[in-house]
């Protein structure tokens, strides 16, 4: 097979469908094809010895070698070649229209996330859907001086269930005490999972007291609870509460349960201790 000879070469590359640039050891344009000229949205003329970074939005190249042209904002796809003799070769690629439905793919996939309100393994609402149910009984206490309860539980033991019989073992304990939870609650109440797998209640129209009832009365039957299946596993928790004061927003609320929640596993089994 013939090579072609440099000349023969770079005529190929004029009249390619794609930008291509070479560029010497100061990062000047030595030479560009049309292609590039078009992308750029300048004349091929004006090109030669314009340093390359002229023709981008910003200097250097993002981490996917994407660059963004100052030509309507053109994304195009950066690949270097090193010639080795202090000049290299530069092919660009116009991928704005890839790069933009990959944003739109990306954006979506984040509205469906936050859209999804369940956590998969108990059934119950997973933590995005509890602070947005949180919010408003936030709101509605800060205007109206109503009460509002947060109770946070953790399962001190799920690790030692996982470590001795495997995930599996602890998503179906996980499972089996949502369902008890989700019996102890009113519909106004909202039971949910949070990301670090602890358990949490939201209860609106609910003071320190009856909230500490509450998680008392669950402490109690949690402290009755076996699962047959998983060899007459207990399920042993604490409970940490906090009822809403002012200037409180959720996060607030949450964190000082979390607080009362980490006292009550060093009291002990079953304790529940109020923030």
């Amino acid at each position: 097979m013939q090579i072609p000879h440099a000349e023969q070469s770079q005529s190929i590359l004029a009249e390619a469908p794609f930008g291509v640039a070479t560029v010497d050891a100061d990062g000047r344009l030595s030479w560009c094809n049309r292609a590039l000229a078009e992308l750029a949205g300048r004349p091929l003329t004006e090109l030669a010895g314009l340093p390359e970074t002229a023709l981008l939005v910003t200097a250097g190249v993002l981490p996917t070698g994407i660059v963004q042209f100052e030509q309507d904002g053109k994304l195009v796809q950066r690949v270097v070649v090193d010639r080795g003799d202090g000049q290299r070769v530069i092919y660009y690629q116009d991928v704005t229209v890839q790069e933009t439905l990959r944003s739109e793919c990306n954006a979506l996939e984040e509205q469906l996330q936050q859209h999804n309100t369940i956590d998969p393994i108990s059934g119950l609402l997973n933590q995005q859907a509890v602070r947005r149910g949180l919010e408003p009984l936030v709101s509605r206490s800060r205007r109206y001086d109503n009460p509002l309860s947060v109770v946070t539980l953790s399962f001190t033991n799920l690790a030692d269930v996982r470590r001795e019989q495997g995930d599996g073992a602890v998503d179906e304990a996980v499972l089996s005490v949502s369902q008890l939870l989700r019996d102890q609650i009113r519909w106004a109440d909202l039971v949910g999972r949070l990301d670090n797998g602890d358990f949490i209640f939201v209860l609106p129209e609910t003071d320190s007291v009856a909230a500490e009832a509450l998680a008392g009365k669950i402490a109690r039957q949690l402290s009755e609870f076996t699962l047959p299946a998983l060899g007459g596993l207990r399920p042993e928790g604490s409970f940490g509460v906090s009822n809403w004061r002012r200037g409180d927003d959720a996060n607030l609320l949450i964190k000082r349960a979390n607080g009362a929640l980490s006292k009550a596993v060093e009291a002990g089994l079953f304790s529940v201790v109020t923030a």
